[in-house]
C-alpha cells in the first residue's frame, strides 16, 4: 500500500511540472507560501503576509478523494477570495480547508459535486469570513487572523470562531511557515440523543500546520506540510497528523496553479494509516 501511495505521489509531482503547477502571483517573490492570503501577497522577498491595499486574489481548489473504496467520492471545488483592505489588513471569504485550518488535503469542503450517494452531504457547505492583521515585518513575518465559519452554509449551523496567527521565516531558497489556530465551537456543541443523553456535535479544535518550502528556481517551489489537528475533547482518540507533498509553478505574474498529494490521517488516535488519500489541484489569480 505504501509503495502504491508513493507511486501516486510521484505521478502527481510529475504532472505538476508538466502542467506548470502553482506559484505566487508576485513575480518578484522568491518563495511561494501555501497560505491562502500570503500566497498572493506582495512585499520584498515575499515576506509580507497580507495583500497590498486594493489587491484582489481568487484562490480555487479542486479536491479529489482517493481513499480506498471511495475514489472520487467526493469531488469538490472550494474557492477563497481575498482583498487588501489596507497594506496591513486583508479580508476574505473562505471555503477551503487551507483557508479554514491551514491544512491541504481536505475533501468535500464547499461546492461538493458528486451528490449525496458519493460523499456529499450538501452541495454548498463550509463557508467563513476571515481577517488578517500584519504585526511584524522582519526576518520573521507575523500576522494575526480571526474569523467566523459555518459548517452548513445554507442554514448557518455549526458556527465556529477562529483565532490564530501566521508566522513565516525565509532565507535564500528555504522558507518555513507555521499557522496555529484555535477553532471554538459557538453553536451545536451538544445534541440530545433519541434514547436519552447527549453527544457533542460541534467540537473545539486546535490546528497547528507547519510547511517547509524550497525554491528550485524563480518558477518552481517544492513543499512539504505536516502538523497536528487536535480536538479539545477526547483528544487521545480524535487527534490526526496529516502529511502533504506538492509543488508550485508560476505561470505568469497574475496566474498560478498548484497540486499536492495528501495523507490526511497518516497518524491518528483512531483509524490512522494510508487508506485516506486525496489530491488537491489549485490555482490563484491576482487582480
Amino acid at each position: 500500500m505504501l509503495a502504491k501511495n508513493t507511486t501516486i505521489a510521484g505521478v502527481v509531482l510529475g504532472l505538476l511540472f508538466a502542467a506548470r503547477a502553482h506559484a505566487q502571483p508576485d513575480p518578484d517573490s522568491e518563495t511561494k507560501p501555501l497560505d491562502a492570503a500570503a500566497a498572493s501577497a506582495g512585499g520584498e522577498g515575499g515576506e509580507q503576509l497580507t495583500l497590498q491595499k486594493g489587491r484582489l486574489v481568487l484562490n480555487a481548489f479542486l479536491e479529489v478523494n482517493l481513499s480506498g473504496g471511495g475514489t472520487f467520492k467526493p469531488v469538490s471545488i472550494s474557492p477563497d477570495l481575498w482583498y487588501g483592505v489596507t497594506d496591513d489588513i486583508t479580508a476574505g471569504v473562505v471555503h477551503s480547508s487551507v483557508g479554514t485550518n491551514g491544512f491541504m488535503g481536505g475533501v468535500g469542503d464547499s461546492l461538493c459535486l458528486t451528490g449525496s450517494s458519493s460523499g456529499c452531504p450538501d452541495l454548498y457547505r463550509n463557508v467563513g469570513v476571515e481577517a488578517r492583521y500584519r504585526l511584524k515585518m522582519s526576518s520573521i513575518a507575523v500576522a494575526a487572523d480571526a474569523g467566523g465559519f459555518s459548517g452548513h452554509a445554507t442554514d448557518l449551523k455549526l458556527l465556529d470562531v477562529k483565532l490564530g496567527a501566521v508566522g513565516r521565516w525565509h532565507k535564500g531558497p528555504l522558507a518555513i511557515e507555521a499557522a496555529p489556530a484555535l477553532l471554538i465551537a459557538v453553536t451545536d456543541r451538544s445534541v440530545d440523543l433519541p434514547g436519552g443523553g447527549s453527544a457533542t456535535l460541534n467540537h473545539d479544535f486546535l490546528s497547528v500546520p507547519g510547511t517547509v518550502l524550497y525554491t528550485l528556481n524563480p518558477m518552481i517551489t517544492l513543499a512539504g506540510q505536516t502538523g497536528l489537528l487536535l480536538p479539545l475533547e477526547d483528544s487521545g482518540n480524535g487527534y490526526t497528523l496529516p502529511i502533504s507533498v506538492g509543488a508550485f509553478y508560476k505561470v505568469s505574474g497574475e496566474l498560478n496553479v498548484s497540486a499536492a498529494f495528501s495523507l490526511p490521517r497518516l497518524i491518528a488516535g483512531s483509524g490512522g494509516g494510508t487508506d485516506a488519500r486525496s489530491i488537491t489541484l489549485g490555482g490563484n489569480y491576482a487582480f
